[in-house]
């Protein structure tokens, strides 16, 4: 049988080539040439992603999040936009509640408070409104506090983890304080000589109060800003929100010695005299109120050879060992004078030991660069201490005043006192008059409103006032959050003394009693130098301590005492510390939203919400079947009884209207004549 015919093979070029399906992959195909050529990976740049994906199967507590270069941070949120002047805040409100006021309401109420605010004069039909809605706001603004309240101790771990940040920069500024008092004192032991006590204890038997008098500003040494306009701006505080740990973090000069020994030995010939600082008179007045102040100073007492009169000096306190709301404040403001003492961020005026003022001029920025082009490039960390940073201006005021205490059949007693303080601005370059104080505060809960100040701010602010003699001081509020601005609030002392009796239930003439009973105390303590020690296991008491040469159980070392603990926040944290909302501070978040201060949204419809009152369901009417009506039968007497009874009535009626139309004639004719 013969054989089939060979097929046909094709042409050769043909042979010994890949199937059509090679050629027919689609272009996204892993194995297409081109495909793989475009897409190439360099394995060096892979390397890295390759190993962080390895190591997430090793440990799932890796964190593979992408970190802020500038910080080494991961970023709260993934974007940031800058474009809209609006902060993003709003009010927590899972539940919906809404207010009772409703939105005219509302709006006229805010008109009112932000003519306070402003010092301009208030609308009369505004003001009305705000009459009109007092009780309906009081009883909101109780329910919205508890609200507010709750929020804060179910989020506190939230609401606080901005916190941690500064808590790191405050315990390296920190340790540059301790270091520096390590070296200017010796480890010496101490032992707890005495007990005093606290000023809420110093009460006198008689009823007394004290005044603050003949107050002078001696003299000023340093520079002082010219800040005619007091205003933070939004571009410094961001930048200090990534670079916080470059100002803050600063070796600062020592305060100069304004008060020379022999103008002491001169003020000693006519009675005792104490040294005071600001930071001095404010842990007396403070101590124990929060966990975050100090807790240490030194006391020095002495006497006058020639008049047996004693100076009482007391140094500047110990840092706090515990971070709080007030730390916060601190590394914030501390970091803020360094970034405006940097040139071309500020105008400064220097204030020369001879009593002479004249205003520093600016830098001139040089032309060519000094910088060597041709180096190497070599980045270096956010936190690193460059030297291009100049050292924050300070400056310190000298002020004598007296502490006079008076009262019925108490004799009046002066205390000769002389206090320093840092100014923290001059508004004015031709008068050179001091503004009284300027804060920065941070709020903890911006999406709820603005909180009051504490006590250890109001008093504060209150002293600086009252020693500079000035009208006004200013408080800068700022998110913890995201340090955006949120208020520029004005204080006068009318406002903080009434802050203090409204919150605090504090008056000021009565502390400033219970300081004089505490320095006649002091004035029985024999002279030497004494650490004035303050421990919540003696709540009530101070602990004066003095060295002693041999360690006892009972003694402490100096050094030890400032290096066992290192500042953290934890103590804060676990304490029931809590600030309530103002309801009567208008910041960037009730502007923004038209949200009354410590009130619920009203509805958008602009009705006003009454509270829900239990309904009572309706019974359903049952269908009965109408009876015949029956009528009484009355009997001929009764009837005519009732008839006579109508005549006689209709008859009074008439002649009442006939001596009404009367009367009304006679006054008629009585006007006419008149004419």
């Amino acid at each position: 049988m013969d054989k089939d015919p060979p097929l046909y093979a094709g042409n050769g070029i043909f042979r010994n080539q890949p199937s059509y399906k090679v050629f027919n992959k689609s272009f996204e195909h892993v194995d297409d040439a081109l495909y793989t050529f475009l897409n190439e990976v360099d394995p060096e740049v892979l390397r890295l992603e390759l190993r962080e994906t390895a190591d997430v199967f090793k440990s799932f507590n890796h964190n593979t999040a992408l970190r802020d270069p500038r910080t080494e941070e991961v970023p709260g949120k993934a974007h940031c936009d800058h474009s809209s002047p609006g902060s993003g805040y709003s009010f927590p409100n899972p539940l919906e509640l809404h207010s009772e006021l409703n939105l005219k309401q509302q709006a006229a109420c805010m008109r009112v408070l932000l003519s306070w605010q402003r010092s301009e004069p208030v609308d009369e039909e505004d003001f009305v409104v705000w009459q009109a809605t007092e009780k309906k706001r009081c009883n909101e603004q109780q329910r919205v506090q508890k609200h507010i309240h709750d929020h804060e101790h179910g989020r506190k771990e939230v609401i606080y983890a901005p916190m941690k940040s500064l808590v790191a920069v405050y315990r390296k500024w920190y340790e540059l304080n301790v270091k520096k008092l390590l070296e200017a004192y010796p480890n010496e032991s101490y032992v707890t000589f005495s007990g005093l006590p606290q000023l809420s204890q110093c009460k006198s038997l008689n009823s007394q109060s004290a005044s603050m008098e003949h107050v002078e500003l001696e003299r000023i040494l340093g520079r002082v800003r010219l800040w005619p306009e007091v205003e933070l701006r939004q571009e410094a505080l961001r930048t200090l929100r990534v670079r916080l740990d470059r100002y803050a973090v600063r070796e600062t000069k020592e305060p100069a010695k304004l008060l020379r020994d022999e103008e002491k030995d001169l003020e000693l010939e006519a009675g005792n005299i104490f040294v005071l600082p600001l930071d001095s008179l404010l842990m007396l007045l403070t101590t124990g109120s929060y966990i975050d102040l100090p807790t240490e100073m030194f006391v020095s007492l002495r006497e006058c050879p020639k008049s047996k009169h004693k100076c009482m000096e007391f140094q500047a306190p110990f840092p706090a060992r515990n971070c709080g709301w007030h730390t916060n404040s601190l590394v914030l403001k501390r970091a803020y004078e360094a970034y405006v003492s940097q040139p071309g961020e500020a105008k400064w005026m220097e204030f020369e030991p001879n009593g002479t003022v004249k205003e520093v001029p600016d830098k001139p920025t040089p032309e060519m660069s000094s910088i060597d082009l041709h180096m190497a490039y070599k980045p270096q960390p956010i936190d690193h201490q460059s030297s291009d940073i100049v050292d924050g201006s300070t400056n310190t005021a000298l002020v004598s005043w007296s502490l006079r205490c008076k009262g019925e059949g108490v004799e009046h007693k002066d205390f000769q006192i002389f206090s320093t303080l840092p100014i923290s601005a001059v508004g004015d370059c031709k008068d050179k008059v001091p503004i009284g104080c300027h804060f920065i505060k941070l709020e903890n809960k911006p999406d709820c409103g603005c909180e009051i100040m504490s006590k250890y701010e109001l008093i504060s602010a209150w002293l600086q006032l009252k020693l500079l003699r000035a009208e006004m001081g200013h408080c800068t509020r700022i998110s913890l959050r995201d340090f955006e601005p949120m208020l520029e609030e004005k204080l006068t002392i009318i406002s903080l003394e009434q802050q203090l009796h409204d919150y605090y239930n504090t008056i000021m003439p009565q502390l400033l009693s219970n300081l004089c009973e505490f320095l006649k105390l002091l004035d029985t303590v024999p002279i030497g130098e004494y650490l004035l020690r303050y421990s919540p296991k003696y709540k009530d008491k101070f602990l004066l301590c003095n060295a002693t040469k041999e360690a006892t159980a009972q003694s402490f070392q100096l050094h030890q005492l400032l290096t066992e603990t290192s500042p953290s926040d934890q103590i804060f944290l676990t304490q029931s510390s809590y600030l309530p909302i103002s309801p009567t501070l208008c910041g960037r978040l009730h502007t923004e939203l038209q949200l009354l201060p410590c009130a619920f949204p009203a509805k958008a419809d602009g009705r006003a919400v009454h509270r829900r009152k239990v309904a009572i369901p309706k019974l359903q009417p049952t269908r009965r079947v109408p009876a015949r009506r029956q009528f009484k039968k009355y009997t001929e007497a009764q009837t005519e009884d009732f008839r006579r009874r109508c005549k006689t009535g209709q008859k009074i009626r008439a002649r009442k209207r006939k001596k009404a139309a009367a009367n009304d004639e006679k006054l008629q004719l009585d006007k006419i004549m008149s004419l």
